[in-house]
């Protein structure tokens, strides 16, 4: 009897920790919408875009100045991302699941100023249709 409800005590304390875990990693990353970012690309200090799809879904169609860095690839290659660790950051893939990944990793990499683009290429391909 002991046995099971300590069991059920530290699996639901565990629920707890992975539920507040999956907040916090999220919780610093904001959306900009396609028509946000494509006025952002016009200023004087645009930001970096991470496209973090395959190189032939990059070569099939990407945003203008976007950085091919797969999302498999990006914490290897760091490096190649211009700018410093406060400079926006704009991450986009087909439909979101892969830039979740990549934008986790800057985070936690210490990038202070990421953003998902909303949509993200399905959603920037529609709009400037």
């Amino acid at each position: 009897m002991i046995h099971i409800f300590s069991s059920r005590v530290l699996l639901t304390a565990l629920l707890l920790l992975s539920g507040i875990a999956c907040q916090a990693e999220t919780s610093n990353i904001e959306t900009i919408t396609p028509a946000e970012l494509s006025q952002r690309l016009k200023e004087p200090n645009p930001p970096i875009i991470l496209d973090v799809r395959t190189r032939d879904e990059y070569s099939s169609g990407h945003i203008d100045t976007a950085l091919n860095l797969p999302h498999d690839e990006l914490e290897r290659r760091l490096g190649e991302i211009p700018g410093n660790k406060t400079s926006e950051i704009v991450v986009y893939c087909r439909s979101g699941k892969r830039a979740r990944i990549a934008e986790n990793i800057l985070i936690e990499k210490g990038y202070q100023n990421v953003k998902d683009l909303a949509g993200h290429w399905q959603g920037w391909s529609s709009q400037a249709k």
